[in-house]
């Protein structure tokens, strides 16, 4: 009778020791994942503030804001389009000329310890006095909203910058 109670002692201790390893690993990959996670998102960032505010900009002149892309055309031209969601080696660096082709795009990002990141973005016009909405016109003004969020490991995050004129 003792011995019955020993084993069934020590499959408790088992169970627990096993669920204790299994949250510890957990844990471990969804910190890691945020961590990829947000380099993957400021990659993005990086790379499309690094292009013109506007593809209709012009430098020669004082430019009214009505005079940029409408808020309803912002995205890729017809020549800029390639299939998403984008995978390495990505086409949107070479194919992309300005920071609002970026609305709707989508990658699909490999780290070396964990694969199968989704990495999104939204550009929108917004004013200074409201940075967090998006303006119903045009305004010297962008944000980018970058998501990044992984099946497993990582609930959607979002990291946002904002992009003059």
């Amino acid at each position: 009778m003792l011995t019955a109670a020993f084993l069934a002692l020590l499959m408790m201790l088992a169970v627990s020791a096993n669920r204790m390893l299994v949250d510890s690993s957990s844990s471990y990959y969804s910190s890691k994942a945020l961590e990829i996670g947000t380099e993957l998102a400021q990659n993005l960032i990086d790379e499309a503030t690094r292009k013109s505010f506007d593809d209709l900009q012009n430098y020669s002149y004082y430019q009214s804001p009505s005079e940029l892309t409408a808020p309803g055309s912002l995205g890729p031209s017809s020549s800029e389009l390639f299939s998403l969601p984008d995978v390495a080696p990505y086409q949107s660096p070479s194919r992309y000329n300005d920071v609002d082709d970026y609305n709707g795009y989508q990658r699909l990002c490999d780290a070396s310890e964990i694969s199968g990141f989704i990495v999104s973005a939204s550009v929108y016009y917004v004013t200074a006095s409201d940075p967090d909405s998006a303006a119903g016109s045009q305004t010297y003004f962008k944000r980018i909203d970058v998501s990044v969020e992984h099946p497993l490991y990582l609930p959607k995050v979002t990291f946002s910058r904002i992009v003059t004129y």
